[in-house]
């Protein structure tokens, strides 16, 4: 439990706190069926979805928004029921990246982008799975951060042992409003349960993704055992693998980290680097 209680620290250490989040000058909103999904356009060139971690918000992104919008075009998008984007069903707290990921291709759909490169950070990165298994043809180079292919043991056990008091700390300081910082920690809470099947993603479903995969883990990870990652970057057929020294669940969102995250994201975005180096 003590060893707990400080990867925990650890990890809160890392959090910015952006307070109540407001619509930036270049956000704009895509309306899903009647669910307001908010989003930051930014830059031109190539397009770079970035899809932020559970409880976060687009504004997580703003390190790098900057030198990425130098060579990209940025999309970094709040998730649904996050931030500036709508709750998808208010009383239903089973979170699905399936539908997100509807969301997500809905919204490039209207924005007419056929292919684009992502970058996705936890739950961000579980719904680039959902992506590239839907349209594999969409996608040309993606990065997760502390994703998973399924919701481990130890994870629910983890989150079992944060409760919801932690999961609503998490939405505070991640500037979630009060109706979202509940409607969260209900959707974490629930998420405990082993009957949950989002997300789980066999070898086929992974055999079938085309784009280039950079798996990235922090080997201080509390949540995704090194073990998982090493199992999505074995089932993605292109992809390598980067495991973090000292880095935690979300190391792009240490500030120490964050010159060579900048440095090995733009590098394998680019095509810099190939499966035989």
């Amino acid at each position: 439990m003590r060893q707990l209680a400080i990867l925990i620290l650890v990890f809160i250490a890392t959090l910015t706190s952006y307070g109540q989040v407001t619509v930036n000058p270049n956000g704009k909103f895509f309306n899903y069926n009647g669910t307001k999904i908010y989003y930051e356009d930014t830059g031109s060139g190539e397009p770079l979805l970035l899809l932020h971690n559970f409880f976060n918000t687009a504004d997580s992104w703003e390190p790098y928004i900057a030198p990425y919008s130098k060579q990209y075009r940025t999309i970094a998008v709040d998730m649904m029921g996050h931030g500036r984007s709508d709750i998808y069903k208010i009383d239903d707290f089973d979170f699905d990246h399936g539908v997100y990921a509807k969301m997500i291709l809905a919204l490039l759909d209207s924005l007419g982008l056929d292919q684009v490169k992502a970058i996705g950070a936890s739950s961000g990165g579980t719904t680039l799975l959902y992506l590239n298994t839907m349209q594999p043809d969409r996608f040309k180079s993606v990065i997760t951060v502390g994703g998973h292919i399924y919701y481990s043991t130890h994870a629910r056990e983890m989150q079992a042992k944060l409760g919801m008091d932690q999961a609503r700390k998490w939405a505070v300081n991640w500037g979630q409003n009060p109706e979202k910082q509940e409607y969260l920690a209900q959707a974490f809470w629930q998420d405990r349960n082993p009957s949950d099947a989002d997300p789980y993603f066999t070898p086929d479903k992974l055999n079938t993704i085309k784009a280039k995969w950079l798996v990235v883990l922090g080997d201080n990870d509390f949540v995704i055992p090194l073990e998982l990652g090493i199992e999505m970057y074995k089932g993605i057929p292109n992809s390598r693998l980067w495991i973090v020294p000292n880095g935690n669940h979300l190391p792009h969102l240490e500030p120490e980290i964050q010159p060579e995250f900048l440095r090995v994201s733009l590098e394998f975005l680019g095509d810099k680097w190939n499966t035989n180096d």
